[in-house]
């Protein structure tokens, strides 16, 4: 790299900018909780299998502070761990996986609550530890769960209302007891929801750097299809170019050696000419023979339906139609349908020996009939071709299965 070159890197997401509330717009917006509730997924059960582990050692230090404190505590901790074990559940199915974030909440609450419910009733001089509950349940959405930051504060305002209801009307056992706690737990809530914040800037940036990367990808994949198809398509007929029908031909035999499930039964090849073009270039010239080109052209472009059949311009005036799936009854048909149509549409032609009007000469072969490869199908369709024209031209001649070349009647 000179010096004079600039390097321009994939985006990183830190040229991005978001406002302070980070909303995206409204379709952004719904795909990034899709991703961020994806992103998320993978380590709530982990974080769920340690809530519930954690709640089963309160349950056994509760019993031996006293029996009385744990005839007060086991139900709401029992409550707690079935509302975890649904959270649990809802992890393992993807299906219900939209409802999680809802869950995770309600989860939260639960524990919020229940410590703050423990933490009134019970009469003991460390009851007030049960109040901390509600600081965890906002680090655990915002830190285990990753939850979206609006709701994550959101509910985390809603669960220190109702904390700071409960230290009024629990009983405090030291001077400022209460304050302490309620401080204490502002401080763990906002330091929480500004790791939380910090988090989720730094996650839509990412997103949005993805769905910038994304967008490149598939402006990419559209500009080498357009190259593909550039490449492979012959641009005055519309028809596939002879190196993009030798691939196609080269695949469909590769799928039928291989045995594929998307094997073709068989393959038909029609090559065709049109009959005497030199001297209907000669008699009306270049402009008029590229005209008479595309709308022969346009006759088996119109017939052709399946997605694995195509034509293609094989070169000058010669022209392959490959059917697959097709029985070689019905692609004799196909061919004497084409050169019928071909004949019908009345292109004036003072220069044939063998009509007033365009008609094309046409040779069948089929992949039944022993033909290892696409050369070898080709040559095949030639030589029926080549008698066709010997036997008088505008007609449809066939490669039987015996290698005999005979006439359509």
């Amino acid at each position: 790299m000179t010096a004079n070159q600039t390097h321009n890197p994939l985006p990183t997401g830190n040229d991005i900018s978001l406002p302070w509330h980070l909303r995206l717009p409204a379709p952004l917006e719904q795909d990034f909780l899709f991703y961020s509730r994806n992103s998320a997924a993978g380590a709530a059960s982990g974080a769920l299998m340690l809530i519930a582990l954690l709640l089963v050692c309160a349950l056994l230090v509760e019993s031996t502070v006293g029996s009385d404190i744990l005839m007060q505590t086991w139900r709401p901790r029992l409550f707690t761990l079935m509302v975890t074990g649904g959270c649990i559940v809802l992890c393992h199915q993807p299906r219900w996986r939209e409802w999680l974030q809802p869950c995770l909440l309600v989860l939260s609450f639960t524990i919020s609550l229940s410590g703050v419910y423990m933490g009134v009733v019970i009469d003991h001089p460390l009851s007030y530890v049960f109040f901390l509950q509600t600081p965890l349940s906002v680090v655990m959405i915002s830190t285990l769960f990753r939850l979206p930051l609006h709701r994550s504060a959101f509910s985390a305002v809603l669960m220190t209302i109702a904390m700071i209801g409960g230290l009024f009307f629990a009983k405090e056992y030291a001077p400022y007891e209460h304050l302490s706690l309620a401080l204490l737990s502002l401080a763990f809530i906002s330091m929480s929801l500004f790791g939380q914040y910090v988090y989720e800037k730094l996650l839509r940036k990412h997103f949005l750097s993805e769905h910038v990367l994304y967008q490149h990808r598939d402006e990419l994949h559209s500009a080498n299809q357009v190259l593909e198809s550039q490449a492979t398509v012959d641009g005055m007929t519309g028809c596939i170019n002879r190196r993009g029908m030798e691939a196609r031909l080269n695949h469909l035999y590769h799928l039928l050696k291989q045995q594929s499930p998307d094997a073709p039964e068989r393959i038909n090849l029609l090559l065709f000419d049109i009959d005497f073009f030199k001297q209907y270039n000669d008699t009306y010239g270049h402009p008029a023979g590229d005209e008479c080109l595309k709308k022969v052209s346009a006759v088996p472009l119109s017939m052709v339906q399946a997605e694995k059949d195509f034509a293609a311009r094989y070169g000058g005036e010669e022209f392959v139609i490959v059917l697959t799936d097709s029985s070689f009854n019905d692609a004799l048909v196909f061919a004497e349908r084409m050169r019928n149509r071909v004949e019908q549409l009345g292109i004036p032609h003072s220069g044939s020996r063998v009509n007033q009007v365009v008609t094309i000469s046409i040779g069948v072969a089929c992949s039944d009939g022993g033909a290892e490869d696409g050369g070898v199908l080709l040559k095949q369709a030639d030589e029926a071709l080549y008698q066709a024209k010997g036997a008088g031209r505008n007609r449809v001649a066939m490669m039987s299965s015996q290698g005999m070349v005979e006439m359509l009647t």
